[in-house]
């Protein structure tokens, strides 16, 4: 039976200071803002928002949203600011902030806007922090959230890169309490709140090559392998196998989904 190590996200795995995180995170951005862009731009959005962006990681969704909303405000915040310090480019209404979801609160009606991530997947009690994110909406408020889903890797035919995937997967999940197969809900968790007019989006995306969504695995990939190689039926073999094929300029397949809901506060 595998030891399990419980922490957070950041704490050791994905921790900011290690040397590929930030250009991890910079692939993962390049491969999701076109996406995030569209779908905020796609709402009601004035000039004059309070923004809160959760998780902002390099925070370049967060500097799109202090541009989009200039009489406004944003709120940017993560449990480790490291990647942004050096890119604090002189917004005087954006704001850096320490800030753990899962025990610091705003008050009631803050945010005319909320976006988060791929952050509510790695949080153990996010179905709690759901509801607690959603008290922070203004009345007509909107929250938007984008998060990872697993099942496009999980139904690929190439055996190692299907096993290292959702290998990792299981990493995350013993060590930080990620939970990717929840994502295939999100609809449903947003519906499940107050809010209204909810709405449902999917984004795939392609590794091999050139594409950002695959150097953002392979990354990941190299950062898992000793805990990769630990678990039952994965071998070293395998994850050098992944690697390669997701530095082959010839190699094309599916990468993870990104499932994104959006609703109002009423």
């Amino acid at each position: 039976m595998r030891q399990l190590k419980v922490e957070r996200y950041g704490d050791q795995i994905f921790n900011h200071s290690t040397v590929t995180e930030d250009e991890r995170l910079l692939a993962l951005a390049a491969e999701l803002d076109p996406g995030t862009f569209r779908r905020i731009e796609a709402l009601p959005v004035r000039p004059d928002w309070r923004c809160l962006e959760l998780g902002a990681g390099t925070g370049t969704v967060a500097r799109m949203l202090a541009e989009l909303c200039p009489e406004g405000s944003v709120i940017a915040t993560d449990l480790d600011l490291e990647l942004v310090r050096a890119r604090r480019e002189a917004q005087p209404n954006l704001t850096w902030l320490h800030h753990d979801v899962t025990r610091d609160d705003f008050p009631v009606g803050t945010f005319d806007f909320i976006h988060a991530r791929y952050l509510f997947c790695h949080l153990r009690s996010r179905d709690v922090d759901l509801s607690r994110v959603v008290n922070w909406l203004a009345p007509g408020g909107w929250l938007l959230l984008e998060e990872p889903a697993s099942f496009p890797i999980e139904s690929s035919p190439h055996r190692a890169y299907r096993a290292t995937g959702m290998g990792v997967f299981t990493v995350l999940a013993d060590r930080i309490g990620t939970d990717c197969r929840w994502t295939r809900g999100l609809y449903d968790h947003l519906a499940g709140t107050r809010l209204r007019d909810v709405g449902l989006q999917i984004d795939h995306s392609l590794v091999g090559g050139t594409h950002p969504m695959g150097r953002f695995w392979e990354l990941t990939v190299e950062q898992l392998a000793p805990a990769l190689a630990a678990l039952d039926g994965i071998t070293e073999e395998m994850i050098e196998e992944t690697l390669a094929r997701l530095r082959d300029p010839d190699f094309r397949e599916l990468g993870m989904a990104t499932v994104a809901a959006w609703g109002r506060r009423p």
